[in-house]
């Protein structure tokens, strides 16, 4: 029998493969490695790939801007699960490196921003660099000298390193949400959510009124967040998550509404709600 494919940002050691795995414990799937989460999206969309796994926002630092702005645009890519992933960061350094000797510190920006207080009263005069995943950064940590990497502690492992601090985010419940894409979503569960990103029309009170559509058919909101639409300066799309599967005919009556009154709608995807309690 065919096992499913599921890409996730490498190299082994990053936080998404953590969130695939925890996956992978209730879905069997084969792991595939990509370079960056552009390219997670890209072989999902082509069927290289069965199914991806993408951050798409953290309890600290918000929406994963790269992953918002490519929903927005990737067609035939839905959402077909949620997972809540629980995030400890630890700063990691070659064997004979001790955190005095630290000048340099390396990680994905997430990381760095979900770490600001640590790296602030403990390593003040160290720069911060930026690296396309965690795991990335730790694989560079033998390479550079006075070097540390933010990544999560099975890097250490993989890349051996030292493990000089751990939980050093700034706040314990610190999670992120991340999202199976598919090229179809789920069917409904009765404990669902739909994930769905539009533009409204340009005038006062303007949002106001498409929210009404929510209001008026009783579905709750549970997230909304708005990005630069990537045009002219002022044009904003907004991603918002509501209760309930677009297949439920309360659902489907609000968006055959909505569609008619904003000037961009496009549904990311029904899918199972993730139970996880901090």
């Amino acid at each position: 029998m065919h096992r499913k494919t599921l890409g996730f940002l490498g190299p082994k050691g990053t936080f998404s493969e953590e969130a695939a795995l925890c996956y992978m414990q209730k879905c069997r799937r084969s792991l595939q490695e990509c370079s960056s989460i552009p390219a997670v999206l890209e072989q999902t969309s082509q069927g290289l790939l069965d199914e991806g796994i993408v951050p798409l926002e953290n309890s600290l630092e918000g929406g994963v801007g790269v992953t918002l702005d490519l929903l927005a645009i990737q067609n035939g890519l839905f959402i077909c699960r949620e997972i809540i992933y629980p995030v400890h960061h630890c700063l990691l350094a070659s064997s004979a490196t001790a955190l005095g000797d630290i000048r340099q510190v390396y990680s994905h920006p997430h990381a760095l921003g979900q770490c600001r207080i640590f790296l602030e009263q403990k390593l003040p005069g160290a720069t911060c660099y930026t690296t396309e995943s965690t795991a990335a950064a730790a694989r560079l940590i033998p390479k550079v000298s006075g070097a540390a990497a933010i990544a999560p502690r099975r890097a250490a492992s993989i890349f051996d390193l030292r493990l000089l601090a751990e939980n050093i985010e700034d706040s314990v419940d610190n999670v992120t949400r991340f999202v199976i894409l598919a090229r179809r979503d789920s069917d409904p569960t009765g404990r669902d959510k739909t994930s769905l990103v539009l533009s409204v029309p340009d005038g006062p009170g303007s949002l106001y009124l498409v929210l009404g559509f929510f209001a008026r058919a009783s579905v709750n909101l549970t997230r909304i967040e708005s990005r630069p639409a990537r045009r002219s300066l002022g044009d904003w799309l907004f991603f918002i998550d509501c209760e309930g599967h677009r297949l439920e005919p309360k659902l489907a009556q609000l968006f055959s509404e909505l569609s008619c009154a904003v000037p961009f709608l496009k549904l990311l995807g029904s899918y199972p709600a993730d139970p996880y309690i901090a």
